[in-house]
């Protein structure tokens, strides 16, 4: 019962992160799930990737109809992001998990620090 709780918590956080920030939830997923549930690496990765998507439609139609989607930009960056999807996924596949995790890892720590610097900076320069 505990687990189930926990998942519940999870989904809603990742779900409201994911619709407001538009970070997508697996930036939250993967690290709780991992963390708090003791799930893999590979399969935290799997279980984000299924709950985003009802997660990134809901939050695509909803900035769609507020006028928040570029669609040419929509028609270019789509199919390149499918294929490269399609290959991150086989070659998350094959690369050891314990490399996978520190991977995982560096990106959150390079993603953070960047916004975070560069937030810094445009507060300066107000």
């Amino acid at each position: 019962m505990p687990e189930l709780i926990g998942a519940l918590l999870i989904g809603v956080a990742g779900g409201i992160a994911g619709g407001l920030l538009g970070l997508g939830g697996g930036t939250l997923y993967v690290p709780a799930l991992v963390l708090l549930l003791g799930v893999t690496q590979r399969s935290a990765q799997g279980l984000s990737l299924i709950a985003i998507v009802p997660t990134a439609i809901s939050a695509t139609l909803t900035t769609a109809r507020a006028g928040y989607v570029d669609t040419p930009a929509v028609r270019w960056v789509t199919p390149l992001a499918l294929l490269a999807a399609a290959g991150g996924g086989a070659l998350a596949g094959v690369i050891d998990e314990a490399l996978l995790t520190r991977l995982f890892g560096a990106l959150l720590l390079y993603v953070s620090g960047r916004l975070l610097f560069t937030e810094w900076r445009a507060a300066r320069a107000r």
